[in-house]
């Protein structure tokens, strides 16, 4: 059988230190076996410091974007958060060229007020043949606006990263332990919930890493004792939830009853999560109190802090019970089910399509 070329339209930083989940899904995809070309959503072509010109950028993105595709006429085109590319362009390449269109978007299609979505994602949803959604809830959303063919896909993570040999040297304890860490973002929720922590539990160690905290932190707040330093990623981030005895995990509003990516990383640290409680973390993708812990106050947030500290056995059980479950959720096995499905949905309306104009052709036949 042929080799399907795909398009992998996504964000690719030529930073090493800075991680983009399209890499992964480029790897992963390749190692499905399909012929995998990459394109920059984010990409400058030239640089730019005002609105108006990275407007003329967008513009120019989507016009190499077009191009590209009438150079190498992919099989599959597959977005991944084309938040730059407009429907125009998408309509354009699937009237011209036919490619299946797969779209997948790490945020909600639905969340304008933070930044996460814009009118390029949605006005393109009905143009999509098939939709990766990490969340059950937005299913019928997705639905309505346009796209038939929607598929649950849970945030898997790369297991090229998470599964290997990390060597775990002192320097690197003295870095990362702590009894509770939380890597991210500031956002005002997260501040709440971990000043909840520093003062209610003022001896212990909790380590924060991420962007603007020392920024977005009042000169007096008690949590600035506990910032280690910026976002980290990678070995450095698996380091710090493995030598942590607690790792934190808090859910955007955009997330609502769903997950995000840390509830799979974490497991697949082999570390302890403690998560903001939600349905799908809770019950569809692990066990509450046999896999994970979770809260849903900050009174409940620091009762189990306080119960799951001293509970290293307890604790250690756990760990091993999420560790087995997430195996399952690791991005090629997650892309090979979902790609083998779609290509098995294409086959058989295919079939169908052929025996509906035989069976034409036979009825019309003197």
């Amino acid at each position: 059988m042929k080799q399907q070329s795909l398009l992998l339209v996504g964000y690719f930083s030529d930073d090493p230190t800075i991680y983009t989940y399209s890499s992964s899904f480029a790897r992963a995809l390749r190692s499905c076996g399909y012929r995998v070309t990459t394109f920059n959503t984010k990409q400058k072509l030239f640089n730019y410091d005002h609105r108006l010109l990275a407007m003329i950028n967008n513009y120019r993105v989507n016009h190499v974007l077009k191009k590209t595709v009438a150079e190498q006429k992919p099989d599959i085109l597959f977005l991944i958060k084309p938040d730059t590319i407009t429907a125009q362009t998408i309509a354009w390449i699937k009237d011209r060229y036919h490619p299946t269109i797969i779209a997948f978007h790490p945020d909600n299609p639905f969340a304008f007020w933070n930044g996460n979505s814009n009118s390029n994602i949605l006005s393109s949803l009905h143009l999509i043949d098939h939709f990766l959604c990490w969340s059950k809830m937005l299913i019928p959303a997705v639905q309505s606006a346009g796209c038939d063919n929607v598929h649950y896909f849970p945030f898997a993570f790369d297991e090229e990263i998470f599964f290997k040999e990390i060597a775990v040297m002192h320097a690197d304890e003295e870095k990362y332990s702590s009894d509770v860490c939380f890597v991210g973002t500031w956002e005002p929720s997260r501040e709440a919930w971990l000043s909840a922590i520093a003062q209610h539990m003022p001896t212990i160690n909790l380590a924060i890493w991420g962007n603007q905290w020392k920024e977005k932190l009042s000169p007096t707040n008690m949590l600035h004792k506990h910032l280690r330093g910026p976002a980290i990623y990678g070995d450095d981030m698996i380091k710090a939830f493995r030598l942590s005895k607690i790792v934190l995990n808090f859910i955007r509003q955009q997330n609502m009853t769903s997950h995000n990516m840390r509830t799979c990383e974490v497991p697949a640290s082999k570390a302890f999560l403690l998560t903001e409680r939600t349905y799908e973390q809770a019950v569809l993708l692990f066990r509450e109190d046999e896999d994970i812990a979770c809260f849903a106050t900050p009174e409940e947030l620091i009762k189990k802090i306080a119960f799951y500290l001293p509970a290293d056995k307890l604790r250690k059980q756990m760990v091993e019970n999420a560790f087995a479950l997430v195996q399952k959720f690791t991005i090629t096995k997650q892309l090979s089910e979902i790609m083998s499905s779609i290509t098995h949905e294409k086959r058989r309306c295919s079939y169908e399509k052929h025996h509906q104009h035989v069976r034409r052709n036979r009825a019309c036949a003197p």
